[in-house]
């Protein structure tokens, strides 16, 4: 298409003319539109659910839910104890007024710079609310429209539905929920909706709305909507077919909604980190100090004796994942035996446990790190203390610790998901490689490590940028003024050419313009 202001050749779904930078209207498919109704039935279906769910075993972490980074500011670096790894089909590059969203073949579109993105837990179906806030998702690279007049917005656990809210008429709000699938679309009245979730397969929808009695209104699309009254403040979690609603009200007191019936749980004042598993009818969380595990079957909370610290759902690596609310869903049956961590604010440092079979003890693993990374079987720990490098092989058994550093004063570290691939940094700005208990140097002038990519390591001396698999180095790219690895090993750098995705370490596909 043209430019309408000054003509000249717009290409794709760029929002902004690169010669004027007048905005442009995009050219999207409506919904209805999206499968050809000339199909055959059975491709239609594939196609409708070629994004389905995948969920499996994973490695992730809370930043991983917006995979967003700036092409213009300074870009923040993942936490030091936090690492990911999803199955995704897709990903996002942010720029000042544009986005990019590209696929692992190189094919992208440029969109308006959302107000909101939104993600599966596994991220196989990605959403966003754009600045004029109309809502869309993704179909590969197709933005698909949706609705407009959107304030807020979430995708289901399994990416199956989008609930939002939207501008009613009057003083009313309208809460929508759109089923991808079937391009179904159900609207219910509320009040004022101040935060909602969602049931992790879609169908169902708790919603709070503002007012003196903070009202929640429990809702499945289909049927006649229950409300709950009372000085609600906050909403936990909906489970699996909106079996059980965890809220809070009266300020500091925990309730569950079960089979139609309010009950007290417990108290839980301050802010709340929580934990759910996949089904939502278990929760872990830090509350007034304590850590407190929950159950749907139990009548009471557990209170975890023994641990300390603030419940760190950041780094939760075995799993796939979806933020709800200040807390985290895992894409796991039960948080029984779940390893976890917690963060010593004042010490700055981590904390291990391990809930046990039955949820009512957590025995320590490791008392103090500053970074950490557990494999993806679970079974063993790398971590940072004092400079040092440990692990610890087996945090099953006897979970006795190995300095794998040697003398070294190491500063950062990186490890592919089984820890059988080990790199750390050095304070004098050497990389070292891991080998059957030897350290081998790779290089003596490190500026930067990016952390693991295809069984390997990216790193950058100066603007060259590097790629090893063990001691030996190859060079990827020169010119590189930063790199970023973002989920499935996808590769985006930023040099003179600017914002590139690196196809396979080798190729670059320009996705915004240099200066």
């Amino acid at each position: 298409m043209y430019c309408s202001q000054c003509g000249k050749e717009v290409k794709g779904n760029v929002r902004y003319c690169p010669v004027c930078g007048t905005r442009q209207e995009m050219r999207v498919m409506p919904a209805e539109d999206m499968i050809p109704k000339d199909l055959p039935a059975q491709k239609r279906k594939q196609k409708a659910h070629r994004q389905g769910r995948r969920l499996g075993n994973f490695l992730v972490s809370v930043i991983a839910l917006l995979i967003l980074f700036s092409g213009e500011d300074t870009v923040p670096a993942l936490s030091d104890y936090t690492f990911q790894r999803m199955d995704v089909s897709c990903f996002a590059v942010q720029g000042q007024r544009e986005m990019a969203i590209c696929d692992a073949k190189g094919n992208f579109c440029l969109i308006d710079l959302p107000q909101q993105i939104l993600y599966s837990a596994d991220h196989s179906r990605l959403a966003y609310v754009d600045r004029d806030r109309e809502l869309y998702y993704m179909d590969d690279t197709d933005p698909v429209f949706v609705d407009d007049g959107v304030r807020d917005a979430g995708l289901s656990f399994y990416g199956d539905a989008i609930v939002y809210v939207r501008d009613g008429d009057g003083s009313r709000d309208e809460l929508c929920v759109y089923t991808i699938r079937t391009e179904s679309l159900e609207r219910l009245k509320v009040s004022d909706c101040r935060s909602f979730c969602i049931s992790p397969d879609g169908k169902h929808v708790a919603c709070m709305e503002a007012g003196s009695d903070g009202t929640l209104v429990l809702w499945q699309p289909g049927s006649e909507a229950a409300k709950i009254t009372g000085r609600v403040s906050e909403v936990l979690s909906l489970s699996e077919n909106g079996e059980m609603l965890l809220y809070r009200k009266d300020g500091d007191k925990l309730f569950r909604y079960l089979n139609g019936k309010e009950e007290q749980a417990a108290s839980a004042g301050g802010t709340m980190d929580y934990v759910l598993n996949e089904e939502q009818d278990e929760i872990l969380y830090t509350a007034e100090g304590s850590t407190w595990y929950y159950s749907m079957n139990l009548k009471e909370p557990v209170r975890l004796a023994g641990v300390k610290g603030n419940l760190l759902t950041t780094c939760y690596m075995t799993d796939t994942a979806c933020q709800q609310g200040q807390g985290l869903t895992l894409g796991r049956k039960t948080l029984k035996n779940l390893t976890f961590a917690t963060h010593d604010v004042g010490g700055n440092s981590c904390k291990l446990y391990r809930l046990n079979w039955n949820g009512k003890e957590a025995e320590p693993i490791l008392n103090y790190a500053e970074q950490f990374r557990i494999s993806r079987d679970g079974r063993s720990v790398l971590y940072l203390s004092d400079r040092k490098l440990y692990q610890i092989r087996d945090i099953g058994s006897s979970q006795d610790r190995e300095c794998i550093s040697g003398a070294m004063d190491v500063s950062q570290f990186t490890a592919d998901a089984d820890l059988g691939k080990i790199w750390f940094s050095t304070s004098g700005r050497e990389l070292y490689y891991v080998k059957n208990k030897e350290c081998l140097n790779v290089s003596y002038d490190l500026d930067r490590m990016q952390g693991c990519v295809k069984d390997g390591i990216l790193f950058q001396e100066g603007q060259d940028l590097y790629f090893s698999d063990g001691a030996e180095k190859v060079l990827v790219k020169s010119g590189v003024e930063e790199a970023w690895i973002r989920e499935n090993d996808y590769v985006v750098i930023k040099s003179d050419e600017g914002l590139c995705y690196l196809k396979d370490l080798k190729d670059s596909v320009c996705l915004m313009g240099g200066s």
